[in-house]
């Protein structure tokens, strides 16, 4: 009997470009190439680490995407048959020990599954919360004394009408080089959407963090889309805060206790 290999075979190659309104300018978002076998892949590049998913239909982000972390990693995920997904990626981060020394490996796992076809359950890990786009430790130049991973998790539920959405993310110990008040970062997120039709949707959010600097302790509001077609759509928010005492200011250096913020984003595909 013959025995046949399954070889490796290209799966894709993918280049994506970002407008950062920070800069100003155009920077790369992802540019990866991938390789399949089977049910496994094989991914390297510039591309988003498997930690955090950060579940949205808002124009504006959630607050726990101060974990979110991109970096060149090196990713082999593992497909179970379509019901459970594991991902474990390897990289080498901005952070590093307080002696200059040079960074160790660092690495980050997502494993993810479903229960029929509407629920959703996952959990993620990383082992260096410094590394991420926040920069926590800019102040520091991304140096610490004590290296400080982070766990995230996530429940979804979906039909053909509703969808709702919880996830937490947060650091497993507190960064020393941080004040007191705010070296441990949590952040949470609930949303519920409601899909009236394929061309329009509204959905509410309820959020809250904890030592997340500058961050509310809560914020909620709601959000509509609308859909032009295939190739066009808008989408317009409104969130409230509130922000623990004397926790957070404005640019002219004034204590925040509430706020309000709208953001419209128009999206084109072409």
């Amino acid at each position: 009997m013959n025995a046949s290999v399954t070889p490796w075979s290209f799966a894709k190659g993918e280049f994506v470009l970002d407008y950062d309104t920070d800069t100003d300018r155009l920077e790369v978002d992802e540019a990866v190439l991938s390789l399949e076998r089977n049910a496994w892949e094989l991914t390297y590049g510039h591309q988003y680490l498997p930690f955090g998913v950060y579940f949205s239909h808002f124009a504006s982000g959630p607050l726990l995407e101060f974990g979110e972390t991109r970096d060149i990693a090196t990713t082999l995920t593992y497909d179970f048959q379509d019901r459970a997904e594991l991902s474990v990626a390897a990289y080498q981060g901005q952070g590093q020990g307080i002696n200059g020394k040079g960074s160790r490996l660092d690495w980050a796992l997502g494993m993810e599954t479903w229960l029929g076809e509407s629920v959703s359950f996952g959990v993620s890990y990383q082992s260096d919360l410094a590394d991420a786009a926040s920069d926590l430790l800019s102040d520091t130049r991304h140096r610490y004394t004590r290296r400080v991973s982070g766990l995230s998790g996530y429940m979804l539920w979906t039909s053909d009408h509703f969808e709702v959405t919880a996830e937490f993310l947060g650091a497993l110990r507190s960064f020393r080089e941080l004040q007191a008040d705010r070296n441990q970062p949590l952040a949470w997120n609930l949303e519920v959407t409601n899909f009236l039709n394929p061309n329009f949707d509204w959905a509410l959010r309820l959020e809250g963090s904890d030592e997340l600097e500058d961050a509310p302790e809560l914020r909620y509001g709601a959000s509509v889309s609308f859909r032009a077609g295939r190739y066009g759509s808008l989408t317009l928010d409104y969130l409230h805060s509130r922000f623990k005492h004397n926790f957070a200011n404005d640019d002219a250096g004034n204590t925040l206790s509430h706020d309000d913020q709208f953001a419209l984003q128009l999206s084109i595909a072409f």
